[in-house]
């Protein structure tokens, strides 16, 4: 996108639609994972669902030390049962079976810790979220890591002031007026960036997560 006095950008792009580009949506990861020669399938893999896992343990009530320690476990386990690994948007299965995992190991391990404290007569505990159920809490971050995911792809696909305007104002929540004069645009130029930005987004989230976004 050209700025407000038309001057032409550099554009960043991945491959084009139909391409690998595609490979990045779930369904394709889900059976690229399978593969355990598909190296980059795993890196893409982790880079979603390690920080889902380190941030929901983390809500919960978790040390970072102790969520690391989950979300490795859980990792390990992801690896273990990869062949049972389904693509249902109808049914959710992945996402229904990553969270009944992860709630269960995080209730053994508070469990274990109980026990201990019990034993030498501490009192200290994993406090948590208490205004969300875990379920909800899941689902709240399960969405906001493949929301994270989507800005990392679409970053590589748009200009870098159309990314950049975008994060400021949406997400920094920078005005308009300071984003147009962060990056020499007009009002309408920013409006338009967001617009575009958020169509794009819930494209890639709906190519991700299927209707349920």
């Amino acid at each position: 996108m050209a700025s407000g006095k038309g001057r032409a950008r550099p554009r960043r792009r991945v491959a084009a639609a139909g391409s690998d580009a595609m490979d990045t949506t779930r369904p394709s990861l889900l059976i690229r994972v399978r593969d355990a020669g598909d190296q980059a399938a795993w890196r893409e893999f982790d880079g979603i669902y390690r920080p889902l896992l380190l941030r929901f343990a983390q809500a919960r009530g978790l040390s970072a030390a102790d969520a690391e320690e989950l979300a490795q476990e859980c990792m390990a386990a992801l690896h273990r049962h990869v062949q049972e690994f389904e693509y249902d948007p109808g049914k959710g299965r992945f996402k229904g079976w990553l969270r009944t995992m992860v709630n269960n190991r995080f209730r053994n391990r508070l469990r274990d810790r109980r026990e201990y404290q019990a034993a030498s007569g501490e009192i200290q505990r994993a406090a948590g979220d208490s205004e969300a159920s875990p379920e909800a809490l899941f689902d709240r971050v399960w969405r906001q890591e493949h929301l994270r995911h989507c800005l990392r792809l679409i970053r590589g696909e748009v200009e870098e002031d159309t990314f950049g305007a975008f994060v400021a104002h949406v997400m920094e929540e920078k005005s308009v007026e300071e984003v147009c004069a962060q990056f020499d645009m007009t009002a309408n130029q920013v409006h338009a960036v967001k617009s575009r930005m958020m169509k794009r987004i819930r494209q890639r989230m709906i190519q991700i997560l299927g209707e349920d976004v």
